[in-house]
């Protein structure tokens, strides 16, 4: 009597867990995805690798921020989208040449260009100033390159495609 018990209870188990079990696959098979859902830095390396222009940039300010063209040519070959705004020239460039992806947000009002070197987490590393007449110099004011910075950076993010 004791096998029998046994073979019923896990017939009645079996029984049981099997619907639930196939209902899962199923609703894999039927139009269930699973979102991918990219970071806003690997949307944004995408969308300038394919909208953005290529481009070579002067390696003074670049070299303030640590970047640096390893080889003979010095310039610094970028991906770059520009556009302009009612507060200036606005201006994303990726940068590669290490080997990662990092970012370099400038904008230019009247004769300063202020630059920002940021990661693809958008934190940023480092600001320039570059005034027209001048030399680039490392912005040491951490609140105002933090402020411009954000302000960039949401300039871009309203701009992005997929937000």
């Amino acid at each position: 009597m004791i096998p029998r018990d046994v073979a019923r209870r896990t017939f009645l188990a079996a029984t049981l867990l099997l619907p639930a079990a196939a209902c899962q696959q199923t609703s894999d098979l039927f139009g269930r995805r699973t979102a991918s859902t990219l970071s806003r830095g690997d949307r944004m390396v995408r969308w300038l690798q394919n909208s953005g222009r290529p481009g070579m940039m002067a390696p003074e300010t670049y070299e303030l921020m640590g970047i640096r063209n390893p080889s003979p040519v010095r310039d610094i070959p970028v991906r770059q989208i520009t556009e302009e705004a009612r507060d200036g020239r606005y201006a994303v460039s990726l940068v590669n040449i290490r080997g990662i992806h990092e970012f370099v947000f400038h904008r230019r009002q009247e004769e300063l260009l202020i630059f920002h070197h940021s990661d693809t987490n958008f934190r940023r590393l480092v600001s320039v100033r570059y005034p027209r007449t001048g030399r680039p110099s490392i912005i040491q004011d951490v609140a105002f390159a933090e402020n411009d910075f954000h302000q960039q950076v949401t300039f871009w993010f309203n701009r992005m495609p997929g937000r």
